[in-house]
Parts: structure tokens; C-alpha cells; sequence
């Protein structure tokens, strides 16, 4: 792609493939502008001639991108950014002055293992500043994030492969524990730590967290693997509602081994290592990357990743 000739180029029609970008629909993105639809249309014609690359297609449910429009919005969302900071001066950034509303995306699992440890030093450091915490789905919490509707997302599993216009940042690993009630007969104590032999973990009805209402999860999976499967009496679409169930009852459960210590007191839980292999996970803070380097979602950024 030859280089733009600069002196020719209405550097203002990077904001309208920005809007593009973020809305997929020229109605849209004129709206977000305050231009008419003409006016962003021929906006479009320019820039397709500029790139030499139609940039956008057409579909029934508005515009796609083409490869190179991909290629080119993690640059071009970072030199609008630079240049308007470099029309917006200002002195080191101060959270409490900040009056902002942050909208984030995360699961439960990141909103009771990420946000709540750092939630006062937040409102400590910024009191005017709202978290609007949202539902972390994949889908369409990239789409919030491509649209400026989000500011960043916590996400884990399926975040864990995304696009590389997208900023991830860890936060922590995570890995899987057992729970059962204080004083269950079936705990072992190995030195410092509780442990559970295999028949009885296999033996013993299990509650499994699913928010789909699946009946098999990764534990089964690694019992397969071993020739043995396990009993499911209950499925709770709650994590949270998981650990008191089992603190009041004698069934066990494999949860989030952070979930299971910061309700470890409240539901009289006994934390043990589970008797098979099961994988960890990375929860990670994720940004768009032309935002990335935005002072109050830096901040907030670090907040979350200091906790």
C-alpha cells in the first residue's frame, strides 16, 4: 500500500472511518457524526479512493470491513488518540477529580474476585467516579468495545483467543479447588492442606455450577479419562448460591479455587485438593487498543490488576 500523500489527505475522514468502524452502518456512523447521510457517503468514496480499497461491503444488516480496514483501525484508533491528545492538554492525570462513569463488562467470578478486594480503594481514590458493571459476554461485549460503549471488559475462557485489536492485560491465573461442608467425613488432612481419595469424590453427590444448565462440565471430562464418572444431583445456574448449598449439605463442588476462599468463612466451607487434573485459566483485563492508553482507563486498568 503506497503512503499517503498527506498534504492531500482531509485527515478528518479517519474520524468518519472511525465511526464506520464502530457503528458497521452508514446511517449510523452519519448520526454519531452529525453529518448527513450523503455527507458521510461521500466521505466513504474519498477514503475508498485514498486506500484504494473498498474498506467497507455492504450486507443486509449494514457494512462489513474488508481485510485491510481490520489491518488499519488499531492504527488509526491510536493516531486519532494521539492527536487528540495533543488538542486536549492537560496536567498528570488525578483520579479524584475524574467525574466519569466507567463501564465495564465481567462475569460474576471477576465481579466477586477482581472488583470487590479493589472497590474501596476506587471510591477512595476517585468518589465521583460510577462503575457500570455490565454482563460479560463475548459476542457482544467486543462489539460495546469496538463501538466506545464499554471501556473495558474482564473476561476469561472464551476471551482467552481475541482479536489483535484488542489490549489484554492479566490479571490472575486461576485454577479449580474442591468444597464441602466443615467436618465432612470424607476429608483427609495431608500437612497443611485437606485432600479427598478419588472413590469418594466420585461417590459423593456433586452440585455443578453451569449458567446454561449443563449436566457435564470439565470435571467429568477428567473422570472420563480416568474410567470413572461421577453422581450430579443438583445443577445451580448461581456460583454464588453454590457454596452455601454445599456448606449446609453433604454434597461437594469444584469451584474457582478465589471464589471458594472468599466464601470459605461465610458458607462453613472446608477447601480440599481435588484427586484429578484439571486446567487453569487467566483472567484478563481487556481494552480496545486505540483506548488503551486513555488516563482514566489506564487507571482503572491498574487499580484492578494491583488487587
Amino acid at each position: 500500500m503506497k503512503l499517503l500523500d498527506l498534504t492531500r489527505f482531509d485527515l478528518n475522514l479517519l474520524v468518519v472511518l472511525e465511526a464506520l468502524w464502530a457503528e458497521r452502518h452508514v446511517g449510523r456512523a452519519a448520526a454519531r457524526l452529525h453529518l448527513s447521510q450523503s455527507a458521510t457517503s461521500h466521505a466513504l468514496s474519498r477514503l475508498r479512493t485514498a486506500f484504494d480499497d473498498p474498506l467497507f461491503t455492504r450486507n443486509p444488516r449494514g457494512i462489513v470491513p474488508t481485510p485491510l480496514t481490520i489491518e488499519l483501525m488499531p492504527r488509526v484508533a491510536a493516531a486519532l488518540e494521539s492527536v487528540r491528545l495533543v488538542a486536549s492538554p492537560r496536567g498528570p492525570f488525578d483520579p479524584g477529580r475524574l467525574q466519569a462513569t466507567l463501564s465495564v463488562a465481567a462475569t460474576d467470578h471477576a465481579i466477586l474476585t477482581v472488583i470487590a478486594p479493589v472497590l474501596a480503594m476506587i471510591q477512595a481514590a476517585a468518589p465521583d467516579v460510577v462503575l457500570k458493571l455490565r454482563p460479560a459476554n463475548r459476542e457482544s461485549a467486543l462489539r460495546m468495545l469496538d463501538a466506545g460503549e464499554l471501556d473495558i471488559v474482564l473476561g476469561s475462557g472464551s476471551f482467552a483467543q481475541i482479536p489483535q485489536r484488542f489490549d489484554c492485560q492479566l490479571v490472575h491465573k486461576e485454577r479449580f479447588i474442591g468444597i464441602a461442608r466443615k467436618g465432612h467425613p470424607a476429608l483427609i488432612k495431608r500437612g497443611k492442606t485437606l485432600h479427598m481419595d478419588l472413590d469418594d469424590f466420585a461417590r459423593l453427590p456433586h452440585l455443578l455450577v453451569s449458567p446454561r444448565g449443563d449436566t457435564r462440565g470439565a470435571v467429568d471430562d477428567a473422570l472420563e479419562r480416568l474410567g470413572r464418572t461421577r453422581k450430579v444431583s443438583t445443577v445451580c445456574t448461581s456460583f454464588l448460591a453454590v457454596p452455601f448449598m454445599v456448606g449446609a449439605s453433604e454434597s461437594i463442588a469444584v469451584v474457582a479455587e478465589r471464589v471458594a476462599i472468599r466464601m470459605q468463612e461465610t458458607a462453613q466451607l472446608s477447601l480440599f485438593e481435588l484427586p484429578l487434573a484439571l486446567p487453569t485459566w487467566e483472567v484478563l483485563v481487556i481494552r480496545a487498543r486505540g483506548r488503551a492508553n486513555e488516563p482514566s482507563i489506564e487507571w482503572i486498568t491498574n487499580m484492578m490488576i494491583a488487587g
